[in-house]
């Protein structure tokens, strides 16, 4: 897909090293993209939960990973021989699919046949899933980062599953100062910011100063769903919305060039 960007300046507000290859696609259309992560990653030091979950993993039917970083920390210390052979998996998003076959590559699992829904690979389809369907007494596990959210282990719940979470990291609010963005921003302002989380959208309005707040709730945002639509209006948001097809890069390019050619 053709893409003409040449003028647009891109915030990016991705976790760090979850940034690379969106800004790649960006400057190779042509935009000055700013890294400006508004999460950082951090895996959960406890010892004795990660001994016991790797103990337990091989008894689950069904492991639900809802982010790529829940891929990256529960294979930091849990081995894919651990687990059952009839082991089922199931993900939210196309990046946590990557992750997942790459942590799961030389192992027995054919990621192909493992798989409980394919693309989008976002919760509703996960739901819709044959799969998923009847679950009554399947023991289910979901990986996730802490404090997320158990909209998807409530209705399994109540499909009959027995739902257990699994906590593997964590988000935190970079350690900065307001004065790293106004020297990040000096030469040229965003004229698009790249948001995909709700928790993005208010780190990023505790990482600047009120000024810059006020200019970036007037800048056009990009974000991921329509729920995150509500969370920026009540933030005071107040300029064009964007938001994506899907939350991978490719989804959040095709949005920005859409946008892009008809301005």
């Amino acid at each position: 897909m053709a893409c003409r960007l040449q003028g647009q300046v891109i915030l990016n507000t991705r976790p760090l090293h979850q940034q690379g290859e969106l800004t790649r696609m960006l400057q190779d259309d042509g935009a000055t993209v700013l890294a400006f992560p508004v999460i950082d990653i951090e895996p959960l030091q406890d010892a004795q939960r990660q001994q016991q979950l790797a103990r337990a993993i091989g008894g689950y039917d069904i492991l639900l990973f809802v982010s790529r970083n829940a891929v990256d920390g529960a294979f930091a210390f849990i081995d894919p021989g651990q687990l059952s052979p009839d082991t089922v998996f199931g993900v939210i998003g196309s990046a946590t699919r990557t992750a997942l076959a790459a942590a799961l590559a030389g192992s027995r699992f054919d990621i192909e046949d493992s798989l409980v829904a394919g693309e989008p690979y976002n919760s509703e389809a996960l739901l819709e899933s044959e799969a998923l369907q009847r679950v009554d007494g399947k023991r289910i596990l979901i990986l996730r980062g802490q404090q997320g959210r158990n909209l998807l282990g409530d209705e399994l719940a109540r499909r009959g599953a027995v739902v257990d979470y699994a906590e593997v990291y964590r988000r935190v609010l970079p350690a900065q100062e307001p004065d790293v963005f106004n020297r990040l921003v000096a030469a040229s302002f965003p004229s698009l910011v790249i948001l995909t989380s709700g928790e993005g959208m208010h780190n990023l309005m505790k990482l600047v100063d009120a000024a810059a707040a006020q200019a970036l709730r007037q800048t056009p945002w990009l974000l991921i769903s329509e729920r995150m639509r509500e969370s920026a209006l009540k933030l005071g948001h107040n300029a064009a919305v964007l938001v994506a097809r899907n939350a991978s890069d490719s989804g959040i390019r095709q949005t920005i060039c859409a946008w892009a050619d008809r301005q």
